[in-house]
């Protein structure tokens, strides 16, 4: 189970504090830069690896090399830089599609400059083309990447939906554990997972069927509240946060 993420309820999220600090490090608050970077880059990386190579590997992306490099290093040369993020904030784009737009182009130039190196012995003295056609931009990027792949972003979408929803999970069961409240999550569990009926649960958990609904409801209602904190996190402005939550179960349905 991945690591929860407790996130404020306010506007400024968990993410805009973090680049907050990296903004305005000076000498003396360096140290806080640093840890705000690194943890930056480890919430990415657990909450976008999985989308990321679903991304490379569902399309024509992976004609570019093997998606577990590719997103190695998409991380490591474009997602840690500093401005990769203080970039997107400037933007209305939802991140998630700023990461996956970052990882086309990432893919995009890892091809260009494989083409490039191709062709260099074959350059004249003067460093120019020895043919007409030799440029590689001539030799086809788009027929290796295609620049429309509605399968790798739906191959997204579901990874994506899929990590925000063991998130949401992981925030609302660390909830109701602290409450007490587990034998109530694992009713929701083996209602709503399992298909169970009340009249089998009951009886093991010490509830009356009336008891198990209640506690599906009460559970239902934390999930929806942690999945907007989740998704608040990730940007999600407050009046989208339904339309998202609506577009994550959609995807998560769309891949079963």
């Amino acid at each position: 189970m991945p690591p929860v993420d407790h996130f404020p309820s306010t506007h400024a999220t968990w993410i805009d504090a973090q680049l907050t600090m990296i903004e305005g490090a000076g000498d003396a608050a360096a140290p806080r830069a640093s840890s705000a970077r690194e943890a930056l880059r480890r919430h990415l990386w657990d909450r976008y690896h999985a989308p990321l190579r679903a991304y490379v590997h569902g399309g024509s992306l992976r004609r570019a090399g093997d998606p577990d490099e590719l997103v190695a290093g998409y991380f490591a040369d474009r997602v840690t830089a500093p401005e990769f993020l203080l970039a997107w904030r400037r933007t209305d784009m939802p991140l998630r599609r700023w990461m996956m737009n970052g990882m086309g182009f990432y893919a995009r130039g890892v091809v260009r400059d494989r083409l490039r190196d191709r062709m260099r012995p074959f350059t004249d003295v003067a460093g120019g083309p020895t043919a007409a056609g030799d440029d590689p931009a001539a030799h086809g990027e788009d027929d290796l990447l295609g620049s429309d792949d509605r399968t790798a972003e739906a191959a997204f979408e579901r990874a994506w939906a899929m990590a925000v929803l063991e998130a949401t999970h992981a925030q609302a069961h660390a909830t109701l554990a602290a409450e007490g409240r587990l034998d109530q999550y694992e009713v929701f569990r083996r209602r709503v997972i399992d298909g169970e009926g009340y009249e089998s649960i009951g009886p093991s958990v010490g509830m009356t069927p009336q008891q198990c609904a209640n506690a599906t409801r009460l559970v239902s209602q934390r999930l929806a509240a942690a999945m907007r904190e989740v998704l608040r996190a990730e940007g999600v402005r407050e009046g989208d946060l339904d339309r998202t939550a609506m577009d994550v179960q959609r995807a998560v349905a769309d891949g079963h």
